[in-house]
């Protein structure tokens, strides 16, 4: 990913702080905390059901299984193109 990844993920980070369910959300996140900021600023309590489903958005396929197969990019751009 870019730099600007890195700029949008730094800014979720500040709300990652209300998370109650942070490691579990990062482990689910294959241990990177930049999707798990951002999942978290997106979905908030919803995220680790996101993680754990098909998503129109990915082409049916679950975020978790597209990180545990190497394409966590995948999963990054379609979290950067959530509407904030």
């Amino acid at each position: 990913m870019d730099s600007g990844w890195g700029i949008f993920a730094e800014t979720c980070r500040r709300d990652f702080d209300l998370c109650i369910f942070k490691s579990e959300l990062v482990a689910e996140c294959g241990g990177n905390d930049d999707i798990a900021w951002a999942a978290f600023f997106h979905l908030r309590e919803n995220s680790l059901e996101w993680l754990n489903r098909k998503v129109p958005a990915l082409g049916q396929q679950v975020p978790i299984q597209l990180i545990a197969a190497g394409q966590a990019d995948r999963v990054r751009d379609c979290l950067w193109r959530m509407p904030c």
